[in-house]
């Protein structure tokens, strides 16, 4: 039977958050399929189940709770879910990586960014406060072997921003709020990435974003996409592991508390490595007492920073990856800077804007550190800036270089196998750096191998390659941003 809609009482108190919080709870060890059911039987069942089992349905597993077991008809107001109580409800996935550690499904998008009216300046006085202050999260473990209505809800938790623990966490919250609020003033709404911020993102709303385009409030002149204000993926795995399941904290924290008052979070990062400026790589890995590895550099910044984990919790909690990039004497790079590998088959499948290579430069900072060489063939630290791709450009010219390779791929990578002295060299006709302007696709591995025409060459194993459209194999490959890119971008601290 359709409980809705027949004025029945609310089985919680909805002007008490803690009678809300414990009413879900009993949610936990449930899947979606269990709150259906106790709501409908026979044919309704089924329909039910089918709407909410498609993901194109605007039937989201959050209104399926707030229909079926909050008992409130789901609507787009602005205020909070449960208004009495000032309380937000909000029905998020959080996954297992293959290493058993927890992280959120995807960001938390929280409200919709205003573009036809004011926005506040003042964060405490905003419209985002009133919907962030107090949340109530539900977590569902999202495994995609089951059919989404079978997912398990297995957290219930009110979390409360404005609480002590999260007192640091909020100060760079309104610091990015400021951020997003300036570049909108600004009329540079068209501007907006998730990757100039740290935990408080501004998303944009649908993978064809460019279908949302709206006159900006403040400049009539160039359309900007819809956004809306969003906690990022990375600090939502935070808060889920940190405040909600409890776990030890596993990173130390590079500021304490009231440290950063009088200034900001990357001046303040950028003055302690810069303290260290014309010192040689050698006197610090001696001073800090690193021993050179693989990830040496990456040891040697976090000691820098004053940290003794293998990264900062304020990383940690805003993405934050650090790129040490080493110039040669005359001014070039060494190397071009490379990303993880991707799968063909998935990279071809693709839509730019939802593409695994968007996600990593819409959301992600980098901190650039450069070390460059002097006369004595030593590597000497020159400075560090952070850096996130300029959205425009990663949607014009990295879109246009992006469709280039899927379109290789899809149309067959031709391949050129050669006799060279005692070994055999396999060419292939992918673009190379010199055909672009920001990144290219080469191999990943030092192993290469490929399977060509049902013949394997090369040393590598089974697990270096990866599959073509057409069956044929070739080595792993990945995006790399090209040196003259990287040089342009860190041009102020090259000497």
């Amino acid at each position: 039977m359709n409980k809705i809609n027949m004025g029945i009482e609310f089985p919680y108190d909805k002007t008490k958050p803690k009678s809300i919080e414990k009413y879900a709870k009993n949610l936990i060890g449930k899947t979606f399929r269990d709150v259906l059911k106790s709501n409908f039987t026979d044919n309704k069942l089924i329909q039910q189940i089918a709407y909410f089992n498609n993901p194109k349905s605007k039937g989201s597993l959050g209104n399926l709770l707030e229909e079926f077991y909050f008992l409130y008809k789901p609507n787009s107001d602005s205020s909070a879910d449960f208004p009495e109580a000032g309380v937000e409800l909000k029905v998020t996935p959080y996954e297992i990586t293959s290493n058993r550690k927890i992280r959120a499904g995807e960001r938390l998008v929280i409200t919709m960014i205003p573009n036809n009216k004011p926005i506040d300046k003042n964060f405490k006085k905003s419209h985002l406060i009133d919907k962030l202050k107090l949340i109530l999260f539900v977590l569902y473990l999202r495994n995609k072997k089951l059919q989404r209505i079978d997912y398990k809800i297995n957290y219930v938790n009110l979390f409360n921003i404005l609480s002590k623990k999260c007192k640091d966490d909020l100060e760079i919250i309104i610091d990015d709020y400021k951020k997003i609020v300036s570049k909108i003033q600004s009329g540079l709404a068209h501007k907006l990435s998730e990757s100039d911020t740290q935990y408080l993102g501004a998303c944009t709303k649908g993978a064809s974003a460019a279908r949302s385009l709206q006159n900006q409030f403040y400049n009539d002149k160039v359309k900007a996409k819809r956004r809306a204000f969003s906690l990022k993926q990375s600090y939502m795995t935070y808060i889920i592991n940190h405040y909600i399941l409890n776990n030890v904290e596993t990173f130390d924290s590079i500021f304490h508390s009231n440290e950063l008052k009088n200034t900001s979070f990357e001046s303040a990062i950028i003055n302690k490595i810069s303290n260290f400026i014309d010192k040689s790589e050698d006197e610090l890995y001696s001073k800090f007492e690193i021993t050179r590895s693989k990830r040496a550099n990456n040891s040697l910044i976090m000691t820098i920073l004053g940290v003794k984990t293998d990264n900062a919790k304020e990383f940690e909690k805003a993405n934050i990856q650090i790129k040490t990039i080493r110039v040669k004497k005359n001014g070039e790079p060494r190397e071009h800077m490379s990303f993880p590998t991707f799968k063909i088959l998935e990279f071809i499948a693709e839509d730019f804007e939802a593409s695994k290579l968007y996600n990593i430069f819409s959301q992600t900072k980098f901190l650039f550190v450069i070390f460059q060489e002097k006369e004595d063939g030593l590597y000497y630290l020159n400075g560090a800036k952070f850096w996130n791709m300029p959205i425009v450009q990663l949607e014009k010219s990295g879109k246009k270089e992006w469709k280039m390779y899927q379109n290789k791929f899809k149309n067959g990578i031709k391949f050129n196998i050669r006799c060279c002295e005692n070994s055999i060299i396999i060419d292939n006709d992918l673009p190379t750096a010199s055909n672009t302007n920001i990144f290219h696709v080469r191999l990943h591995s030092t192993n290469t191998a490929y399977v060509i025409n049902g013949t394997k060459y090369g040393r590598g194993k089974e697990s270096d390659m990866d599959i073509l459209p057409n069956g044929d194999k070739m080595t792993k490959q990945c995006f790399w941003l090209n040196k003259s890119y990287i040089k342009k971008q860190i041009k102020e601290l090259i000497l």
